[in-house]
């Protein structure tokens, strides 16, 4: 008979990452996170951790853990819909051999950054990952095209809403999937920080959390201007479908007038989550395109 290694049962498991996980909310959340993940790996290796990376997001350890639901209710499925397309957006560019690095715009709660954070690990991306966020909340409204939008006439996307966690919170909420060194946080104002990116940096999957039409042109603008997103790269707007989904404002009137401005070709990935949208880039013009030896004119 071969040898088998010990596994604990699957009820012991269970009642012993419910005592780990409460043990973590109220300790040492990297302590609790590790010794569950290392009883799962003993059960269930392939299901658990590399297949399905977001039970590794205390958030989303449960799929839809309780703590999400009693919070928002019935929008945390919504919240699981979302991580489940960004996991195969990682899945996505690491099969596909899709080359860059990986960045989102809008950090908020570090929910999103985890769920990338941690699907990189488990895929083996080796790239970066790039963080921005003003850690200040939302910016004031001040184009005419964001002044109508309606989630700002109400109030919720007025300024300094959606304060989310500090830069140093959301850098310790990634390290546990990431070494420090591949973790690139970028605090300030959009219209101040993506424009600063090292132009030589490539990005195949890029994550636009933006709310507003201008925040949205001022992350996106410096990117396809200077040539930084690679042929095949994905992007999610996570709310495309905001403001009655209409294409005069938001993150759809930024990216019409992208895809005019930079000639860019797409295919549509569909909706995901009732708010977000997704496209794969095949190629555009940018303002490097003459001077480039990456052919924008034919490919990205």
């Amino acid at each position: 008979m071969q040898n088998q290694s010990p596994t604990l049962s699957s009820g012991l498991t269970k009642r012993l990452a419910v005592g780990l996980r409460e043990y973590e909310h109220r300790t040492q959340p990297w302590l609790g996170t590790r010794l569950i993940n290392f009883l799962r790996q003993g059960m269930d290796f392939e299901r658990r951790f590399l297949h399905d990376p977001l039970r590794t997001v205390p958030e989303l350890s449960g799929r839809v853990s309780r703590s999400e639901q009693m919070h928002y209710g019935a929008q945390a499925k919504s919240h699981q819909a979302i991580a489940d397309a960004l996991v195969r957006a990682i899945e996505y560019i690491k099969g596909a051999a899709v080359a860059g690095e990986v960045i989102e715009f809008g950090t908020m709660s570090g929910r999103t950054a985890s769920v990338l954070a941690a699907a990189m690990a488990s895929f083996r991306h080796p790239g970066e990952l790039h963080l921005l966020d003003s850690f200040a909340g939302m910016p004031e409204a001040k184009s005419d095209v964001d002044k109508a939008a309606m989630h700002v006439q109400s109030g919720a996307w007025a300024e300094g809403t959606l304060h989310g966690i500090s830069a140093a919170s959301l850098r310790e909420k990634c390290r546990r999937y990431l070494p420090n060194e591949r973790i690139v946080v970028h605090s300030g104002w959009l219209s101040e920080t993506a424009g600063k990116i090292d132009p030589n940096k490539r990005f195949g999957l890029l994550h636009v959390d933006c709310d507003l039409y201008q925040s949205t042109r001022d992350a996106l603008t410096p990117l396809f201007a200077q040539n930084m997103v690679s042929e095949g790269a994905v992007i999610l707007f996570d709310d495309w479908n905001c403001n009655r989904a209409s294409n005069q404002l938001g993150e759809r009137r930024a990216w019409c007038e992208l895809g005019h401005e930079y000639a860019i070709e797409t295919s549509d990935g569909g909706d995901y989550s009732w708010s977000g949208h997704k496209f794969i880039v095949h190629k555009y013009r940018s303002r490097l395109s003459s001077n480039s030896d990456h052919g924008l004119e034919t490919q990205a």
